[in-house]
């Protein structure tokens, strides 16, 4: 279940009406996805082959049929993070740097969780849990950083325009301004 938390408020909301508005009202399309106990078995695995990664996108053949004629996204590919893989921590050094892309970033979480940073055009910030059967588009050009939980577990399918790339501009060497969530306090 998703969950988010205005930076300047620390009042987190899980309500999917609430989230999806404040979103939308940032330009950023948050959707539900059903994700089916095949997608759930597959994106639970320690590792997926590509035979497993292309039954994901076949699982969700339909939703992506509907993103590429509404959308314009014309691939897709299937990406599996663990704390075990190698050279995880790297990859993730990169996502956890303030960025944007010239493309929207595109996520369809199938398995796991993570988090998502923003920096809104006012500067405030906010931060966006994602877990399974959540879709999220960040629209090109807005800052934004990523992170995994401590367990490093998230499956997602991310949609392209173009061929698969993911080149990020990154706002010098800042970190995500928040990389953890709030305490039940809010007090960090």
């Amino acid at each position: 279940m998703a969950r988010l938390v205005p930076l300047w408020t620390r009042e987190p909301s899980s309500d999917a009406a609430t989230i999806g508005a404040f979103l939308a009202e940032r330009g950023i399309a948050f959707e539900a996805w059903n994700v089916p106990a095949e997608a759930r078995a597959l994106a639970a695995k320690a590792r997926l082959d590509d035979a497993d990664k292309a039954r994901l996108l076949a699982i969700f053949g339909a939703e992506l049929a509907q993103k590429a004629s509404a959308d314009g996204y014309r691939s897709a590919d299937v990406v599996a993070l663990r704390a075990d893989l190698p050279g995880v921590d790297d990859a993730l050094g990169k996502f956890d740097r303030v960025h944007f892309h010239d493309d929207d970033e595109v996520r369809a979480i199938v398995g796991g969780a993570g988090v998502f940073g923003f920096v809104g055009d006012d500067g405030r910030q906010f931060l966006v849990e994602v877990s399974a059967g959540e879709y999220l588009s960040v629209p090109a050009g807005m800052w934004h950083w990523f992170y995994c939980h401590a367990d490093k577990d998230v499956t997602a399918i991310r949609l392209f325009r173009d061929v698969p790339a993911w080149t990020p501009r990154y706002r010098s060497t800042e970190r995500g301004l928040a990389t953890r969530e709030p305490s039940a306090d809010g007090s960090g």
